[in-house]
């Protein structure tokens, strides 16, 4: 028996040790910069993010898996984002109205101070629930990708490494509107807004890792 027990544990070594060193989920919620807004076009039926005067859009917030990308500032690039046609379902409080953004995608851009991440977001759709805020991407689907980055910050490393990922915020108006009233008349209707950038890790590397702890538990109990 003690050979294949050694076996088993040699395998399972060489495997752990092709895992790579991240591995942690990592999420990033930023929020608009003071003077940065959201902005509908009205009858356009498109969106855009306006900058501030730092030349930014939005600022990291706070972390789940890290703390060095706090205060670090962002931009969503390459607007005014058009979406199609509009969809209703139910009614009164209960209003859910939701279209589906078409073009273009976004160019990410997160400054480390010295250098910038880059990557693509497709925003997916974009939603408001009766007159109570609304949101893009709230189901969470992959929409971050092509993310690059050659600077030294550990959580933009980190985002890098364990892309693709997920994009999403959302925003309110006082008083409500719904998209309808979003996209009705010249507008501009401004809002301010927050999100969280998330990544995790590849479901491989989730899978590797558990497999062998599964295997050193099984021998653990013959022993």
């Amino acid at each position: 028996m003690k050979p294949n027990k050694a076996g088993a544990v040699a395998v399972v070594g060489l495997a752990l040790w092709g895992v790579p060193s991240y591995g942690q989920p990592l999420a990033l919620d930023f929020s608009a910069n003071t003077g940065a807004t959201l902005q509908f076009n009205g009858a356009s039926d498109s969106f855009q993010f306006t900058t501030a005067t730092n030349g930014y859009q939005w600022h990291i917030t706070t972390e789940t898996g890290g703390s060095s990308a706090v205060g670090l500032n962002g931009s969503f690039l390459n607007g005014p984002f058009s979406y199609g046609p509009i969809t209703s379902t139910g009614s009164g409080l209960t209003l859910v109205q939701q279209a589906t953004v078409t073009s273009p995608l976004a160019n990410l851009v997160i400054s480390d101070g010295t250098g910038n991440l880059t990557g693509t977001v497709s925003f997916i759709d974009i939603a408001t629930f009766a007159t109570s805020g609304g949101g893009m991407n709230a189901n969470l689907t992959v929409n971050l990708t092509g993310v690059t980055y050659s600077g030294s910050n550990p959580d933009l490393e980190l985002l890098k490494a364990e892309q693709p990922g997920t994009v999403d915020l959302s925003f309110q108006f006082s008083p409500g509107k719904t998209l309808t009233q979003l996209s009705t008349g010249t507008g501009p209707y401004t809002t301010s807004y927050s999100g969280s950038l998330s990544v995790v890790p590849e479901p491989s590397t989730l899978a590797l890792a558990g497999l062998g702890g599964l295997v050193l538990l099984h021998l653990r109990r013959r022993k």
